[in-house]
């Protein structure tokens, strides 16, 4: 219906009712608020994801992760396993989905080894690669074995790019590893993205922000031992260095999962607001682009 709709309104009525949608949603949230209702619906079990590349080998203007502008990182084996051991341990072992990421997850020399160390501490579950699938089909056996012996997904980010899908379903079907596109797409359909500017001021509307916000307690980020109800606040730091800002993150952003905490506190506290939500625009219509490749100019993100 999205797309019928946007096929024959002209540009201006269509933008009108994306505001209005948008302001429609605030006022459900300030009636959540009035009649302390959560903002938020609380999760029966954990999803998360995680960075294991930090940064990218595509290279996506307006990255909502700022991996286009990340130097080069993986993420610690020995931490990845020790922060998979607790998480485990806090929720008995199960989780709702996982999603090992970046940045670019194949960049990462040890994916193996981190492939089995996430299906150890996680026996029950729903675990996934999330790759702009470039390299796919370049990966040994050894890769694809791993996926299969763990029982990993791969979802293929389905940016207007061409990969060789042949080879890679070949491969897929080969070793038994379910391969898919994200975002409900079927192949690389999806053209046109949406960034959520971000307000250098941080005046905006925490709450506000909080409450319409699609990624909030929905792409929670794993990150050095500690948990984050969105992508925006664990990966800013690196707008901060390419860029000589001060988007300040405390640890009030996020949950230290080696406090005396406990599965349920942990779900609770990621269904709410935390301050660094200032410093986004999100109770506007966000930006609406053609995908191109970064320029890695500052006002993608502006």
């Amino acid at each position: 219906m999205k797309k019928l709709l946007k096929s024959f309104l002209p540009v201006s009525v269509w933008n009108i009712l994306r505001a209005v949608k948008m302001y429609l949603r605030i006022l459900k949230a300030r009636m959540k608020i009035f009649m302390s209702i959560p903002l938020k619906r609380k999760n029966t079990k954990i999803r998360f994801e995680i960075h294991i590349a930090e940064h990218c080998n595509l290279n996506c203007a307006s990255c909502n992760n700022f991996s286009c502008i990340a130097e080069p990182e993986f993420v610690s084996t020995e931490e990845f396993r020790r922060d998979f051991e607790r998480l485990g341990e806090l929720f008995g072992h199960e989780c709702d989905r996982i999603h090992l990421l970046g940045g670019e997850p194949l960049l990462n020399p040890e994916i193996n080894t981190l492939i089995k160390i996430a299906r150890d501490n996680f026996p029950k579950g729903s675990i996934n690669i999330f790759t702009n699938g470039i390299l796919l089909s370049q990966k040994e056996a050894d890769f694809w074995q791993a996926c299969h012996d763990n029982n990993i997904g791969i979802l293929i980010s389905a940016y207007p790019i061409k990969i060789d899908t042949e080879t890679i379903h070949s491969l897929a079907d080969k070793f038994g590893v379910n391969v898919s596109w994200a975002w409900n797409q079927n192949a690389h359909e999806r053209d046109t993205f949406h960034v959520a500017a971000i307000n250098l001021a941080g005046d905006g509307d925490i709450v506000g922000n909080f409450a319409v916000c699609d990624r909030a307690n929905t792409c929670v980020v794993l990150s050095h031992g500690r948990l984050f109800p969105c992508t925006f606040a664990p990966h800013v730091r690196h707008f901060n260095k390419r860029f000589n800002q001060n988007v300040a993150i405390t640890d009030a952003d996020s949950i230290d999962i080696y406090s005396d905490t406990d599965a349920d506190k942990i779900l609770q506290r990621l269904t709410e607001p935390i301050p660094a939500c200032r410093y986004c625009v999100i109770t506007t219509p966000s930006r609406e682009f053609k995908w191109h490749r970064t320029s890695m100019d500052i006002n993608e993100w502006l």
